[in-house]
């Protein structure tokens, strides 16, 4: 988790407080000399910010562990009720197309989930079913919104469901529902939510494709844990790539063009393959395409998955926990 360089002693402080609840909830419960070690402080620095997190509850003080001879140690906990995240997504195109969602702990625990057809398919509508949830579940405090298209600081420059087209979606939200909001494209998020799930720890270059029933592909990439955006958020934007009728070829050629793309310029350790229009039984004939132009030692391992929606949720979920910590801590 990236936190902003320090520069005054206030910062640090508030540095201290992202390093340990970051270090608490991975962990699940610690004591402070556990969190010194996870985070490279000193106990004593623990012990003043584990104090002054439990003084409103952010953090709770376990029952003490089995004494060893001296004083038994105190264990933490982040407190999963100390607030509450919506991770919600609109997925399909302006023919068809379905919202998904989850509430979730300050932990990540899921509360809540739910899906329905976005009919009538208008803005309003998303909107709608926000304010229903949160009417529902009161202590969300964070929202992360996922579409398939191109967002720009906020505002969705290009989208498969056209209502959101040009729209400032994260300055809307907060506006309306006084809430943080931060909004991203589909692949990020399911990259990311890869990663957590099957590759975390790892830093060498992580990809995740997605070939839906519509002709085009979809890519994010996460690189040493951070996911790659691109200087004007367009990284990942494989149907660019420039070949002619892609979308023409069979899936197993469209498929290995990609992916010979993505080994040569930044050469990812795995990628992730999901779709309608992919199956497991795919990859041998991949790997044979894919032979012909990456040598053995610089191939990626293609792993199948089924469905993009779990990871695709906890995407969503972990980013926007992470950053929504970072906007509370640093107020950016």
């Amino acid at each position: 988790m990236i936190t902003p360089l320090n520069r005054t002693t206030r910062e640090m402080k508030i540095n201290n407080v992202v390093l340990v609840t970051h270090a608490l909830k991975s962990l699940g419960s610690a004591t402070k000399a556990e969190l010194a070690v996870a985070t490279g402080l000193s106990i004593a620095t623990c012990g003043t910010v584990l104090n002054e997190l439990s003084s409103n509850s952010e953090v709770l003080a376990l029952e003490r562990e089995v004494s060893r001879g001296g004083r038994p140690a105190q264990r933490y906990a982040y407190n999963p009720d100390y607030f509450s995240v919506l991770s919600i997504y609109a997925q399909g195109s302006d023919a068809a197309a379905q919202i998904i969602w989850t509430v979730n702990s300050a932990t990540g625990g899921c509360l809540a989930q739910g899906e329905e057809r976005f009919l009538p398919l208008q803005l309003e509508t998303f909107y709608q079913l926000i304010q229903r949830i949160l009417t529902e579940f009161p202590n969300i405090k964070a929202a992360g919104v996922g579409l398939p298209g191109v967002i720009v600081k906020g505002t969705v420059a290009t989208c498969d469901i056209s209502v959101f087209a040009g729209v400032p979606v994260e300055q809307q939200m907060r506006e309306r529902f006084g809430i943080y909001v931060q909004a991203d494209n589909d692949m990020n998020y399911t990259a990311y939510g890869f990663y957590r799930s099957s590759c975390m720890d790892v830093t060498a270059p992580v990809a995740y494709i997605f070939k839906p029933e519509v002709p085009c592909l979809g890519c994010g990439m996460v690189i040493n844990g951070q996911v790659l955006q691109g200087a004007s958020q367009f990284a990942g934007e494989v149907s660019h790539l420039p070949f002619t009728d892609m979308d023409k070829l069979p899936v197993a050629d469209e498929m290995a063009k990609v992916i010979v793309s993505l080994a040569a310029i930044v050469n990812p350790v795995t990628i992730a393959l999901s779709g309608p229009k992919i199956s497991e039984a795919l990859i041998p004939d991949l790997l044979e395409r894919c032979h012909l132009h990456i040598p053995v030692q610089h191939m990626p391992e293609l792993v199948y998955r089924p469905s993009m929606r779990q990871d695709y949720l906890q995407g969503i979920t972990e980013l926007t926990l992470n950053n929504y910590n970072r906007h509370v801590a640093f107020s950016i």
